[in-house]
């Protein structure tokens, strides 16, 4: 097999029934990849529902060389990257509302900068950014975007140079898909248990958070938008969309296939009750039932032009 093509060790085996979530995990490439996947794996394999309720459905390895040249990453976190490079010209009025309120400046004057024209301004490397440490009342999200206050100026997504900046044609990715019947607490339990093992085989630090090692899907949106960027077979071709088991559930419900994937692209929307909020956030947690029924709620959604 070629070095530039995934390693599927345990193939996708199709959607999902109902009542059923695929999660995915994947790890981050500064983490110690196989021993973190193996600490990872024996947790969970020890689970009482282990088989029953939760299966490892899906185990591949993907290169750095195949990630980079298929843009898997800039695609993974198209939003936040379209926020880091436009910074305060990619703010809605809401956005700018919330800003203003929270750290009681106004919005036109404050010195507010995307995250990579903050690099150049600050003469900072994407580390350098990332580690910038502040108050944590000096943080803000808002729609899924988080500001950082440093002095008297205003970082948009100051962790996306660095996320982009630690992947390269060397750093491979490991990533897992359980399929389970347990609930998104339940599930989080079970994840906080790989923490524990974590800190005390002293891979991760009892203050570190736990996505400094690894990501995984905290709810359906999240699943979807996993799949579509770390989900493939053997030869490199990404599973066919309708295969995908949220997408699957979706439009056996009625929902088109341009509708979701605009949602991906363009999550801010506003709802039946007025709220502007970022869906994947809102929607965190949920089955794929409660998901689709909070989907009905939205009234309009905010669109902009994507960086390629």
């Amino acid at each position: 097999m070629s070095a530039g093509l995934p390693s599927v060790l345990i193939p996708y085996p199709g959607p999902v029934d109902a009542g059923w979530q695929d999660i995915f995990v994947y790890l981050r490439p500064e983490s110690n990849g196989v021993q973190i996947e193996s600490a990872i794996l024996k947790v969970f394999s020890q689970q009482p529902s282990y088989k029953t309720d939760l299966t490892l459905a899906y185990m591949a390895n993907l290169p750095g060389e195949f990630m980079m040249a298929n843009h898997v990453v800039e695609n993974h976190y198209q939003v936040q990257l379209h926020f880091a490079v436009h910074g305060r010209n990619a703010f809605t009025p809401h956005m700018k509302y919330v800003f203003s309120r929270y750290f009681q400046v106004d919005f036109d004057q404050a010195n507010i900068y995307g995250a990579f024209t903050a690099l150049r301004v600050f003469r900072l490397s994407p580390e350098e950014l990332f580690k910038l440490w502040v108050d944590p009342a000096d943080l803000l999200e808002i729609n899924g975007q988080i500001i950082k206050r440093v002095g008297g100026n205003y970082v948009v997504n100051y962790n996306i140079p660095a996320l982009l900046h630690k992947h390269s044609r060397t750093t491979d990715i490991a990533v897992l898909m359980f399929r389970t019947r347990l609930s998104y607490p339940e599930f989080a339990a079970t994840v906080e248990q790989v923490r524990d093992s974590l800190v005390e085989m002293g891979y991760l630090k009892p203050t570190e958070p736990l996505g400094r090692i690894f990501h995984y899907s905290k709810g359906p949106m999240d699943q979807l938008r996993d799949g579509l960027g770390y989900l493939y077979t053997a030869n490199g071709s990404n599973i066919a969309f309708e295969d995908l088991s949220f997408a699957r559930y979706l439009m056996e419900h009625g929902v088109s296939k341009s509708v979701i994937l605009n949602l991906v692209k363009f999550p801010v929307v506003v709802m039946d009750d007025d709220r502007e909020v970022d869906f994947f956030r809102l929607t965190d947690g949920c089955d794929y039932l409660h998901c689709i029924r909070i989907m009905r709620r939205i009234r309009s959604q905010y669109m902009y032009t994507l960086n390629q």
